[in-house]
């Protein structure tokens, strides 16, 4: 694993988090919904990064979203460590294929979102009790897909793989 794609990777998540917790939850949440913008990220930096790398970024992003926002300790820290696995298990089936891609980052932030409001119903948080949980969910996903466009690119140009390595990392 190269250190210079994880080093990216954590500044992304760091900047991800801030971007989240003080831009999209505040500012830009149309319908009473922001994008889970951390969620995105961690994915999309997942796609550029080993398995280790990727969890590592995943607990990372999603403990300091924890310590930063208002929800119980750990609970984002977990979705996002599964999420970033995920994304890895399924990487090579859909490497190369960008409507496969932006589909698995759709279906990624649904169950990231499930697992979420899942976890933090067990825990307390009465996130189920909404009426409007699934369709938070929903739009959720379609935000992050729409940013997907934009941040996949990014994420992808600012931590190419080594081709003559033939590794990920």
């Amino acid at each position: 694993m190269r250190f210079r794609h994880l080093n990216i990777a954590l500044v992304l998540g760091v900047v991800a988090v801030i971007l989240q917790t003080t831009v999209f939850d505040r500012y830009l949440d149309p319908f009473g919904v922001a994008p889970d913008f951390v969620l995105l990220v961690v994915v999309a930096a997942a796609y550029q990064l080993s398995e280790e790398a990727a969890m590592l970024l995943g607990f990372s992003a999603g403990l300091l979203t924890d310590l930063l926002g208002n929800t119980l300790l750990g609970v984002w820290a977990l979705v996002l460590t599964v999420a970033a696995y995920v994304t890895v298990r399924i990487r090579p089936r859909v490497e190369g294929n960008g409507a496969l891609t932006l589909a698995s980052v759709f279906v990624l932030t649904v169950g990231g979102e499930l697992l979420y409001a899942v976890l933090g119903t067990l825990f307390g948080q009465q996130v189920f009790s909404d009426v409007n949980a699934f369709k938070k969910v929903l739009l959720a996903a379609v935000y992050n897909l729409v940013l997907a466009l934009i941040v996949l690119p990014i994420t992808a140009r600012l931590m190419q793989r080594d081709p003559a390595a033939g590794v990920w990392g």
